[in-house]
This record gives C-alpha cells, structure tokens and sequence, in this order.
C-alpha cells in the first residue's frame, strides 16, 4: 500500500492505493498526512476510491489524526467510501464523525 498527495482545486488530497489493514499500510498513512501537518496545512481529504479493506489499523491512524488536524483548527476528510469499507464506517459511525464527500 502507497499513497500519493497532490493538491486539487487548492485542496490537499491523499490517495490511498491498496487496502489499509496492516502495520505498513498504517505507516504509510501515517507518514503522508505528518508530511501534510508539518508542512503547515490544516485541510486534507483521503480519497478512499482504491480501498477495498480496512481494519484496527487503518481505522486507529484515521482517528488519530482526525484529532491532530482538529487541534490545529483543520478538518480531516475522507471521500469516495464504497463496499467493505463504507460498511466498517457506518457500523463504527465514523460517517457521523468524519465529513464524507
């Protein structure tokens, strides 16, 4: 699992590329919006489009930095959830927490 951040219509976008259901893909998360945070920007979405699983670990990173981009005033959204991982969202309410595009 990889992701890429390219900026669209003046938004940070983070697309996941594989499924987020192991400690290396939760890294890789990890690693891309600490570079979003780092950088100074408080908005970002996650294009969910390529996932097909997630788990504890993809969810845990999610939430985390939820909350970081909260305490500096920003907004972590999430787009394009289908299947399998549209489902753990709406069991987890994630959907009521998260801002879904």
């Amino acid at each position: 699992m990889q992701c890429s951040i390219k900026e669209n219509s003046g938004r940070t976008v983070i697309v996941v590329h594989g499924d987020l259901d192991n400690e290396q893909a939760a890294k890789a998360l990890r690693d891309s919006l600490s570079e979003i945070l780092t950088s100074g920007k408080k908005h970002a979405v996650i294009d969910m489009s390529l996932v097909e699983s997630i788990n504890s670990y993809g969810i845990g990173k999610l939430l985390l930095f939820y909350k970081k981009f909260k305490d500096v005033d920003g907004e972590l959204r999430v787009c394009s959830l289908k299947g399998h991982v549209k489902e753990v969202f709406e069991t987890l309410m994630l959907d009521r927490l998260f801002k879904i595009e």
